[in-house]
């Protein structure tokens, strides 16, 4: 017994320490800024809060949409309408160094976007022929999104609707930066 309670108590403190260690690198592995695609970074810019009108109900709508980071800066939460009924959300992130976004909608779905062109003023997603469970032949959902930056506090979204296959229209949103 007197020759295994040393190796007891050693593996006891190993224990101990094995998660700290653990966590302290994580900690350090976090502290590096995400430095994404030139779309994401050019996204990342949106931060904060928007208001303006939407055509989505009524024409001239208004409605607030709000943007924060997470995931150590690899992602971008933009929520419109916050604490609302009508609450919706679309992460924007790089997937293989190109910009990518899920959008979870009233229509209970969740398209997957990819950046299909983008210039110094326009940003467009599309739909994902790849790793989306909506067949677009069949299922009402949001099919593209382009983002304009009228300036640096001024944007215009056109959301586009897709059912059964064909363009029904969409949305659009004419926001300007709040804070």
């Amino acid at each position: 017994m007197r020759k295994l309670a040393p190796l007891l108590i050693t593996a006891f403190c190993f224990s101990l320490a094995g998660p700290i260690v653990v966590h302290a690198g994580e900690h350090e592995y976090q502290t590096a800024p995400y430095t994404g695609s030139a779309e994401f970074e050019r996204m990342k810019q949106l931060v904060g809060a928007w208001e303006g009108t939407s055509d989505m109900g009524k024409e001239g709508e208004k409605v607030r949409v709000e943007y924060r980071l997470t995931a150590g800066g690899s992602a971008l939460v933009e929520t419109l309408s916050p604490g609302s009924g009508e609450e919706m959300v679309s992460v924007y992130h790089d997937r293989k160094g190109k910009l990518a976004m899920t959008h979870y909608c009233m229509l209970r779905n969740q398209p997957r976007m990819t950046l299909a062109k983008a210039d110094a003023q326009t940003i467009e997603l599309v739909f994902a022929r790849k790793g989306n469970d909506i067949d677009p032949a069949k299922e009402k959902h949001m099919h593209a999104v382009r983002i304009t930056f009228t300036d640096n506090d001024h944007i215009v979204q056109k959301w586009t609707l897709f059912e059964k296959g064909k363009d029904k229209g969409g949305v659009m949103l004419k926001l300007t930066r709040v804070r």
